[in-house]
């Protein structure tokens, strides 16, 4: 009897948690890619260059899967991410080019120029009460236009799609590795980590959590909903700032194509992972959890060569199945 009370206490919990099918789907990929790889004798799915690959590639996808997923969290959606993100890139990339600047300042001025793009989409939210969805949607288009003119204008080196970097130890360092470990990894596990425990630890990731679940009672609680929202929507920004970092720090250069595919990636692994599209609920290991599940995907269809293009179906069929879980989740929630 006694065992059977600790099996319903701690085991049966963990069964029915979020993540923890989402580990086990993870799983099951794994295998699956495993066995299928078996039939072609030069492939070998499971090994640690495999391991690798998938981690280094959802760096970029990680930066604005954080911060998108906290405005989620907050009850909000952000479009210009990645286009503020990029932008972000072209800064760096002028500031050392054309500018002579030094690293650190251009970094500084790149992540500022991305807080004050997040801010006035927080004003537009917050002050005129526009939908999160138009603000966010008009500044993309602002800050693509903004990137063609800033690369035209500041350097007789840019191109139409990109801005070449000369060597800088600081950026060949940020887009390098430590040992075997790619440095992207490791960043991108320590915000995991700080992010995770400001969700789900802190008195502000629970302010969130009562913003983005019922607006009108965090109000009504004393909760500073514009001052919170202004917040989550500068983090969103930045986020997207270290992410066109990363990119630049790469390629060698800031592209104007930057991060085009990493948006819907992001949003679709934080949504995978549980955080709700209509805001209060979720975490960030489930949005680690996520990201790995659509690469591991990813990168297991390309490994037994499926076709590139069926790849970006399923990966559609993916996030339109999370969105119809959230949908139903929420419609049950609304009914209790």
């Amino acid at each position: 009897m006694k065992n059977e009370n600790v099996i319903k206490r701690k085991i049966t919990p963990l069964l029915h948690h979020k993540v923890f099918m989402l580990i086990i789907i993870l799983a099951g990929l794994v295998v699956l890619f495993t066995v299928w790889s078996l039939f072609y004798p030069s492939l070998n799915f499971f090994q640690i260059s495999t391991v690798r690959t998938i981690l280094n590639s959802i760096v970029l996808s990680a930066f604005l899967a954080i911060g998108a997923g906290c405005l989620l969290i907050g009850g909000h959606l952000d479009l210009s991410q990645a286009l503020v993100g990029a932008f972000s890139g072209i800064v760096l990339a002028v500031g050392i080019k054309a500018w002579n600047l030094p690293f650190v300042l251009a970094l500084f001025i790149a992540l500022l120029v991305c807080a004050v793009l997040g801010a006035i989409n927080a004003l537009m939210v917050t002050k005129f009460r526009f939908p999160s969805f138009i603000a966010t949607l008009a500044m993309a288009s602002m800050a693509q236009g903004l990137m063609y003119m800033f690369s035209a204008f500041s350097t007789d080196k840019g191109t139409a799609t990109n801005v070449p970097v000369p060597d800088n130890p600081v950026l060949t360092f940020i887009g390098g590795s430590i040992g075997s470990i790619p440095f992207g990894i490791i960043v991108m596990a320590v915000f995991f980590l700080f992010y995770g425990i400001l969700v789900a630890k802190t008195k502000f990731g629970l302010k969130m959590m009562l913003l983005g679940g019922n607006p009108v009672a965090a109000n009504l609680a004393g909760i500073k909903s514009k001052k919170i929202t202004t917040v989550l929507f500068i983090n969103s920004a930045v986020m997207g700032g270290v992410a066109g970092i990363f990119n630049t720090a790469r390629l060698g250069q800031g592209n104007l194509l930057a991060l085009t595919t990493n948006q819907f990636t992001g949003l679709t692994a934080a949504i995978l992972g549980g955080i709700s599209f209509g805001g209060g609920a979720g975490g960030m290991g489930g949005a680690f959890v996520g990201l790995l599940i659509l690469n591991t995907f990813q990168i297991g269809m390309q490994t037994v060569g499926v076709n590139p293009f069926w790849v970006n179906v399923f990966s559609g069929v993916i996030l339109l199945a999370a969105l119809t879980t959230d949908f139903l989740a929420q419609r049950r929630a609304a009914k209790v």
